[in-house]
């Protein structure tokens, strides 16, 4: 297609996704391209879907999710450069992360029957940790309201071929406290949603951490915590809102009894008993790959990155 050769001045190498409201494209700016301070030449081009161009509701998510996350800088997070119109597209620029999302991962190892090393879930998970704890405390607002990503799951975490891992997707992130959209409304990927969240009631943060919980329990055993087999969404929607995750002991993995016990709290119903802050369940991580001898470093990810 013609119009796909260049968008708002930067040429187009290829799509990379297109989901939900979104087009998601490789892109390079050319000469005359006006960039953002930090700006590199490649980048990713986030497209509002042309057939949403004339709804306001999702014209409204989408700059607000631009306007959140133009203002997180940290490691494990993408990027957000800028958000700009040129003609009737709603455009934002991000950092270009080379690699895979971590669902690619979790599928190919699946597929083939070789777990992940469990240094190298540990090491995935800390980092999210790390990047939800900057996310959690930056506060927003006149009041300081705390952001929920509200969808943290494996398709939202990168890992590039150099180790990085960085959480991306703010599409559905929202100012606790202030619910955006219809009350009740289910936002967010169902098989890594905290009980209260299926519920459709008010979250927190610690729903977030909740997710984290499912996609660690997943990682150590290398099978889904939540499947869909044998009932379809609804039983589905039972399953994550009862919240009954078979202890990781059960697995019969080999892995340190501190691992289980630290997913075990992870995935509680009551969120009372969970982790309260990311801190602390990072900390329970530093504890673990402390006492088994795992390293908290990309060298962790070596078997993974094939060094």
């Amino acid at each position: 297609m013609a119009d796909a050769l260049e968008l708002g001045g930067y040429e187009v190498i290829g799509r990379l996704a297109v989901g939900g409201m979104a087009e998601v494209y490789q892109a390079r700016a050319r000469p005359t391209t006006q960039r953002s301070p930090g700006e590199p030449e490649e980048v990713v081009l986030k497209r509002l879907h042309p057939s949403f161009r004339a709804d306001a509701a999702y014209v409204k998510a989408f700059v607000d999710e631009a306007k959140l996350t133009v203002r997180l800088r940290h490691p494990n997070i993408v990027r957000t450069f800028r958000l700009f119109r040129a003609g009737q597209d709603y455009l934002m620029v991000q950092e270009l992360v080379s690699g895979r999302t971590l669902g690619f991962m979790q599928g190919l190892l699946m597929k083939v029957g070789t777990a992940m090393p469990p240094e190298a879930c540990c090491y995935i998970a800390w980092c999210l940790l790390k990047a939800l704890d900057y996310l959690h405390r930056a506060k927003v607002g006149e009041n300081g309201a705390n952001i929920v990503h509200r969808d943290i799951n494996p398709a939202n975490v990168l890992l590039s071929v150099a180790g990085d891992v960085k959480l991306t997707d703010f599409g559905v992130a929202e100012v606790e406290g202030l619910m955006q959209g219809e009350a009740g409304a289910l936002r967010g990927t169902m098989a890594y949603m905290s009980p209260e969240q299926v519920l459709g009631l008010a979250v927190d943060t610690r729903s977030d951490l909740y997710a984290v919980g499912v996609i660690l329990w997943e990682l150590f055993s290398n099978r889904r915590l939540y499947g869909t087999e044998g009932g379809g969404e609804a039983e589905l929607m039972h399953r994550v809102r009862d919240a009954r995750a078979p202890l990781l002991s059960s697995l019969d993995l080999g892995l340190p009894d501190y691992a289980v016990r630290v997913v075990r709290k992870a995935l509680f119903t009551d969120k009372e008993r969970r982790f309260q802050t990311a801190a602390e369940f990072s900390k329970a991580l530093e504890v673990l790959a402390g006492r088994a001898g795992w390293p908290l470093s990309v060298d962790a990810l070596r078997p993974l990155l094939g060094g």
